[in-house]
């Protein structure tokens, strides 16, 4: 980890102040006490330490819940976005707040931090020539079980260099990213002529965030380094040389089922929480899609998704829910 706060906004250049003193791995028990930082021109928040992309693979690895892959589950999951209403579906539980969903039958994209590879078995369904880009070595697993197009490393090893893309897509990545100026211009060269870039990360601008403060899920520390709002980003990807086409908020109601459950537990450093693993214990990293079986699958979650649903359409429709969907082309008067 690099030691030290950052003297200036990546977004802005404004001066960064400290927002929140003491803060740690609320999910997965990864030890460590961080603070967060915030821009007082723009709003931009950052963590600190920063990590490296030298630390990603061993955290990852260690802590995110990949090791234990659910195969049935997975496979289940993908098989949901042919079904009949499957995209109202998405609008209705909020779940459509994922860039690959604006594909179309034939386009090739670049979908990085791919993890389960969930959005590559979904694209392949629906007809989309897919690759993806994964720091976590776990997920080696998955691609190969199913012949999947999967780099295990980062965007900077410029894997498939011979391809360039019509839509590359980061799912809630950007905000795990050390330096996303850097990510940004890596992905410059890769796009094929109007191609576009479409990320999803949450939004600290949000009515929820406010709302539960230090204890909102998405500051989900270490793993994300930076925080963003609908300006800082804005400005972030002015100064990448890409203009903005399209930002929306979208918040899933798995996110508030989530919030609810989290908010009533006791937080203890370097413990796992019980909501998202199998055991509160940092031993015995939970398996992969348990939200998928123990969340999502439940018929009272659902029963309460629904329920919170109305509401979450009513934040995203007056721009303060949970998660920004943005569309980004290259500027026209950057290279």
């Amino acid at each position: 980890m690099s030691g030290g706060q950052h003297q200036q906004c990546i977004a802005c250049g404004s001066k960064m102040r400290t927002f929140i003193e003491r803060i740690s791995d609320d999910r997965y028990g990864c030890p460590g006490v961080y603070s967060i930082d915030r821009c007082v021109s723009c709003g931009h928040m950052s963590t600190a330490p920063r990590l490296t992309e030298e630390d990603l693979p061993a955290l990852y690895s260690n802590y995110y819940p990949r090791r234990e892959i659910d195969f049935d589950a997975l496979e289940k999951e993908a098989a949901l976005v042919e079904k009949p209403l499957a995209g109202f579906r998405r609008w209705a539980a909020g779940t459509d707040n994922q860039g690959h969903y604006l594909a179309k039958p034939g386009q090739k994209v670049l979908d990085i931090g791919c993890g389960s590879c969930l959005s590559l078995l979904e694209m392949q369904k629906l007809g989309v020539q897919c690759w993806g880009v994964e720091a976590d070595p776990n997920v080696r697993t998955i691609a190969e079980k199913y012949g999947l197009r999967v780099h295990i490393g980062n965007i900077y090893d410029v894997p498939f260099a011979d391809q360039k893309f019509d839509l590359i897509v980061l799912n809630q990545v950007i905000e795990h990213v050390p330096d996303p100026l850097a990510m940004l211009a890596a992905l410059k060269g890769r796009l094929n002529e109007d191609g576009r870039v479409i990320l999803a990360f949450p939004n600290t601008g949000s009515f929820h965030r406010k709302l539960w403060k230090l204890r909102w899920i998405n500051w989900h520390i270490p793993y994300h380094q930076n925080h963003f709002n609908r300006t800082s980003f804005t400005l972030l990807a002015r100064k990448s040389g890409y203009d903005v086409k399209r930002i929306r908020t979208i918040t899933p109601n798995l996110w508030s089922v989530l919030q609810l459950r989290t908010s009533q537990e006791q937080r203890q450093e370097g413990r796992a929480s019980n909501t998202w693993s199998e055991s509160g214990s940092s031993q015995k990293p939970p398996s992969f899609v348990r939200k998928l079986r123990n969340v999502t699958v439940t018929r009272g979650a659902r029963l309460a998704g629904a329920m919170m649903g109305f509401m979450n359409r009513a934040l995203d429709a007056t721009g303060q829910g949970d998660s920004l969907l943005v569309e980004l082309r290259l500027s026209a008067t950057k290279n």
